[in-house]
């Protein structure tokens, strides 16, 4: 056999072959092979480094799904803004205008005192006046507010001769005479000496004890002034007739005093504002007294 009738043999043989293989299916694009766990791992590090054909080479490139585009986000509409609720605005109410207090009623109470001479007196007309009327309270007294009085040395005598201060009061005894005088008491618990002072001059007192105060002059024996210190506002003088009204007392329960300094002292119960007027008599049993006795 020639050397050309043994290579075409050897051509045919190649070609029968290659005839014989089955035709391998492919696989649609884009999907990878199935590829058994067993026949996945390489049995050697050369066997898996390069493939033995073109066709096994072919076979281990496996195309990547194509990534889908990235999808994008949805625009997210601004969420609606609730329109603001506004409150009510509160309406304060009105400043309510002061009412104007009331004033209290005006309790008064009036009246007439009598005075009348007693066995072996004599009453002089209008020596009324020389009495006190005062009302004090069950509830208790306000404090009085103090004041300043005046009582003159005038014709060696005082003037005026009762004079009715509250308590705390100052009393002013200016000497409108021609001569030196002495003003002074002995009276307890209110004993006090002005000394001599002359013409123009004048001296005080402050009465902070109430009560019955006399007052003299160590010149004159026959001068002589009464000052009744009140611990109670609440007090009138009557006037020459006997009659007289107590103005601005408090409601309630309490006790109307009548005084003369030549009686003992009267007392009526009586409930404001239903008292109705009052009459007193008071009957004068000591002499009316225009001097003292013994030097000071």
């Amino acid at each position: 056999m020639s050397k050309h009738t043994v290579g075409g043999f050897a051509a045919l043989l190649t070609l029968v072959a290659a005839i014989a293989m089955p035709i391998r299916a492919q696989d649609p694009p884009g999907v990878a092979k199935a590829v058994p766990a067993e026949v996945a791992a390489p049995r050697d590090a050369a066997a898996s480094a390069e493939p033995a054909n073109e066709a096994e080479a072919a076979d281990a490139v496996v195309a990547k799904p194509a990534a889908p585009p990235a999808a994008k986000p949805a625009a997210q509409k601004p969420a609606a803004q609730k329109p603001a609720l506004q409150k009510p605005a509160v309406q304060k109410p009105a400043a309510a205008k002061p009412v104007a207090a009331k004033p209290a009623p005006v309790v008064s109470i009036q009246g007439r005192l009598e005075l009348v001479a007693g066995q072996k007196q004599r009453v002089d007309a209008g020596e009324v006046a020389d009495g006190l009327v005062y009302f004090l309270p069950k509830a208790g007294n306000p404090k009085p507010k103090p004041g300043y009085f005046t009582i003159r040395t005038h014709s060696k005598g005082f003037s005026p001769a009762l004079l009715v201060v509250p308590a705390g009061s100052t009393v002013a005894f200016p000497n409108r005479d021609t001569v030196l005088h002495n003003v002074f008491s002995r009276t307890p618990g209110a004993i006090f000496d002005l000394g001599n002072y002359g013409p123009g001059q004048s001296r005080q007192q402050v009465f902070t004890r109430p009560g019955l105060i006399t007052v003299n002059c160590n010149v004159h024996y026959t001068m002589r002034a009464t000052v009744v210190v009140m611990a109670t506002p609440y007090y009138t003088r009557p006037d020459k007739n006997g009659r007289f009204e107590l103005t601005g007392l408090p409601s309630g329960p309490g006790t109307l005093v009548y005084w003369h300094p030549r009686t003992a002292a009267a007392t009526t119960q009586i409930a404001l504002p239903n008292a109705t007027a009052q009459k007193q008599t008071l009957i004068a049993t000591k002499p009316r007294s225009d001097h003292h006795a013994g030097t000071h």
